[in-house]
């Protein structure tokens, strides 16, 4: 997440492209590299909420950034979910999730790639306790199986590419390159 993409970092991406919504609250959930993340990003409009429990999972790590959030803005109108791993995230996805949460009145709105669904999602507050209750390493992908039918899903083929290894990272140059994006 700390690594570059042209002269940002790839979390520093992530974060500009969520500040361009001009959300009431940015949380910004950190475990392990809590102390790097401070060092190399500007993280002025953005809370920082350091899990010592990050081994715990996605789902413990979104249950506690939750709770942040909420402490922060109790009337919250929706709660969007990113991850620092999807470099190809931009505002204009994220525009698109909150138009559809808003024209459609479902409950979740979810990014759909390679014949699945996954983050970003966007979740209204009448589903705060069903988040509560996740457990495990697969973050919230159980309850949107569940509630389906609450669900609209916004097609971001370039979701399902992310970086978690030297290997991925070397790809994503790659297709940088190709596309010549950044």
């Amino acid at each position: 997440m700390l690594l570059p993409i042209g002269n940002k970092t790839i979390l520093g991406h992530i974060i500009q492209e969520v500040k361009a919504l001009n959300p009431a609250t940015i949380c910004l959930v950190s475990g392990k590299y809590t102390a790097e993340i401070q060092a190399a990003l500007d993280l002025s409009s953005v809370t920082l909420i350091p899990f010592a429990n990050w081994q715990a999972g996605m789902a413990a790590s979104i249950k506690f950034g939750m709770e942040a959030l909420l402490e922060k803005e109790p009337a919250i109108g929706g709660i969007l979910f990113v991850v620092s791993d999807q470099p190809f995230l931009e505002r204009q996805m994220l525009f698109r999730m909150i138009d559809a949460f808003q024209q459609s009145g479902k409950g979740i709105v979810a990014a759909q790639y390679q014949d699945q669904f996954g983050t970003p999602v966007l979740f209204h507050p009448r589903y705060i306790h069903q988040i509560r209750t996740l457990e495990g390493d697969r973050g919230a992908k159980k309850l949107l199986e569940k509630l389906v039918d609450d669900l609209v899903l916004i097609d971001f083929p370039l979701g399902a590419f992310d970086i978690d290894t030297e290997e991925d990272y070397a790809q994503f140059q790659l297709l940088l390159k190709q596309q010549d994006a950044y």
